[in-house]
């Protein structure tokens, strides 16, 4: 079973695999062995995770031909009805469970150990697809994307370029034209890094296949200034409605004060402090022994 990191990317070593993240590269590595990821997770364990109301339902989402499908067709006073959903499978639907790796073990013990090694946000999902299309409509992840292929197979369509630099929340962009740069089938074992902001689709092959992917999240700028918000928030400044001055000599006044007081709070980030916060926390996990 592969528990760390450097079972993962063998026979690529953690140097070769930091500069894949900084270059952002595609990598697909065929497996020569289906049992390579095996003990990580089956389609038993995730249902059963799923059945058992040990994962959240609100963490789990079902599609049908790309689109989400309204939980309380599979949701009954709080805890998956094992029956509905099973009827939608039987149909073709899909379901992605993420994060999960607090809900199963092996993964657990595979996202210390890459949080212990690349100190930035790590969770691992799962996505299990029985029809003959995809789970998701072509999109691209804000976040690196290790994928670990475990059962049946489907095809990986990957567009570029990739969006640059992406984060979380970004305003919309326009989807990619013309042929994919990536065109392969996976199955179980391959492994296929997708860096952030490149265009996917997945087409599933015959029966159910089932993929694991591990989220890569590195702290940006964005970041920074979105953990300064609950503190600007709670300064009475900023909450002053902006219509309601008396003339224009006020609302300047306000305007110059209100500049001032964002451009020091800015002035006071620090992102050296932020990237120390990571390492603290890596440092404070312990890794696998190989």
């Amino acid at each position: 079973m592969s528990s760390s990191l450097r079972d993962l990317i063998a026979p690529l070593d953690e140097s070769g695999f930091r500069d894949l993240l900084r270059a952002r590269s595609l990598m697909f590595r065929r497996s020569t062995g289906e049992t390579r990821f095996s003990g990580l997770l089956d389609w038993d364990v995730l249902r059963g995770v799923i059945e058992s109301g040990a994962f959240p339902c609100e963490k789990l989402r079902v599609t049908s031909k790309g689109l989400s499908v309204l939980p309380r067709i599979y949701v009954e006073m709080g805890k998956v009805n094992a029956v509905n959903l099973a009827k939608l499978l039987d149909r073709g639907a899909s379901l992605i469970a993420e994060p999960l790796d607090a809900y199963v073990p092996a993964l657990d013990t595979l996202c210390k150990d890459i949080r212990v090694r690349i100190a930035e946000k790590i969770y691992a999902g799962a996505i299990a697809t029985t029809g003959s299309g995809g789970a998701i409509k072509l999109h691209y992840d804000p976040e690196d994307l290790i994928i670990l292929h475990l059962e049946g197979s489907k095809r990986w369509k990957i567009h570029g370029p990739p969006v640059a630099a992406p984060v979380g929340g970004m305003p919309e962009q326009p989807p990619p034209q013309g042929e994919p740069l990536f065109d392969e089938i996976l199955r179980p074992g391959d492994f296929l890094f997708v860096p952030a902001g490149y265009w996917h689709h997945c087409e599933n092959g015959p029966g159910r296949s089932l993929h694991v992917g591990i989220f890569i999240e590195p702290p940006t700028g964005w970041h920074a200034v979105k953990g300064l918000l609950p503190q600007i928030l709670a300064e009475e400044i900023v909450r002053v409605p902006l219509t309601r001055f008396d003339d224009a000599a006020q609302r300047a006044a306000h305007e110059a004060a209100l500049k001032a007081h964002l451009i020091e709070k800015i002035q006071q980030t620090s992102v050296s402090e932020m990237l120390a916060e990571g390492e603290k926390a890596k440092a404070s996990a312990k890794p696998n022994r190989y």
